[in-house]
């Protein structure tokens, strides 16, 4: 039970960390001070960790393997996106432009802002933080009935909680046609991810070659879709066939699920250590520091999975 307790703090933890802290959207030295930055952050477990702890719940409880987690993990950014901050429909949110890149009009929404910010939550906020807590403490079910339902409990506080503080911040309310339209899609997704079965096979593919399958794929999506001069929908082309190809490498090799995960957070660091540097240095300190962590964190899991899968070769 301490064991199951440990893997589920720490899964909690990782993801709001990957999710806000890493990428530079939040830093504890401020602004604003330690101590609403500490309550943001609890929010932030309550609402990223809590989704990820059940994301992965449901899918090992039922036999299933990442092609379930992958788009639980997509519809969860739907909600977030969708629902909650809805900055899927808000063209101004935090004084940003969001929506101009590739606007739907028929939609609403951004094409380069959604597959940018659902990519982030589905490969960064959900997945990464699973793969590297299992790659720690295996893939059989951690919590028993009544973890799930507190676990429950604490993600819908962590939602209200969400769409508070963000309709506070702009007072702004999707149409209710976008809303009723993302909760669809967010349905959708959920009876998709529940018909993949059979995908609970192990990984054989080389641990390192996936590594530098995710470090090159999630390094060339984030220059592509935030730093390159090409034209929106172009842009968004070469993400989707990005993260086609990634898709199919991993159906085809099915390298470990860490691998792959521990090049995104080398993306992820250096990415959240750009963003610093225009923040101060105490971000800048903050930022290295957590971006030296994480990198740490990820890599000790990889060698660690790799160490495994070549002990049970050698005695075989």
């Amino acid at each position: 039970m301490p064991f199951r307790k440990t893997a589920v703090a720490s899964l909690a933890v990782l993801s709001p960390f990957f999710a806000e802290f890493l990428l530079g959207d939040q830093y504890l030295a401020g602004p604003p001070e330690v101590g609403r930055q500490l309550v943001t952050f609890a929010i932030f477990v309550a609402f990223y960790g809590a989704g990820a702890v059940l994301i992965r719940e449901v899918a090992r409880r039922l036999g299933r393997g990442w092609p379930t987690i992958l788009v639980l993990a997509l519809a969860y950014g739907v909600v977030e996106e969708g629902l909650l901050t809805q900055t899927l429909f808000n063209q101004h949110y935090l004084g940003g432009d969001l929506l101009s890149a590739a606007y739907i009009p028929w939609l609403g929404i951004g094409g380069r802002w959604t597959v940018y910010v659902l990519t982030l939550h589905t490969v960064w906020s959900i997945a990464t933080p699973i793969a590297i807590a299992e790659a720690f403490s295996g893939r059989t079910p951690w919590l028993r009935r009544p973890g799930m339902w507190v676990w429950s409990c604490v993600l819908l506080v962590g939602c209200a909680a969400t769409f508070v503080v963000n309709y506070r911040i702009g007072h702004f309310l999707a149409s209710p046609v976008q809303l009723v339209g993302a909760l669809v899609v967010v349905a959708a997704l959920v009876v998709v991810s529940l018909r993949f079965t059979g995908v609970t096979r192990q990984a054989h593919g080389n641990g390192w070659v996936g590594f530098a399958v995710g470090l090159v794929a999630s390094t060339a999506f984030q220059v592509v879709m935030k730093m390159s001069p090409l034209p929106s929908w172009p842009a968004v082309g070469i993400a989707l066939a990005l993260e086609a190809a990634v898709v199919t490498y991993a159906v085809r090799a099915r390298p470990p699920a860490i691998s792959l995960a521990a090049g995104a957070t080398i993306t992820y660091g250096w990415l959240g250590l750009l963003t610093a540097l225009d923040a101060g240095f105490a971000a800048t300190v903050e930022q290295s520091v957590l971006a030296a962590v994480a990198i740490g964190v990820a890599m000790t899991a990889l060698r660690r999975r790799t160490s495994i899968r070549q002990i049970s070769e050698t005695r075989r």
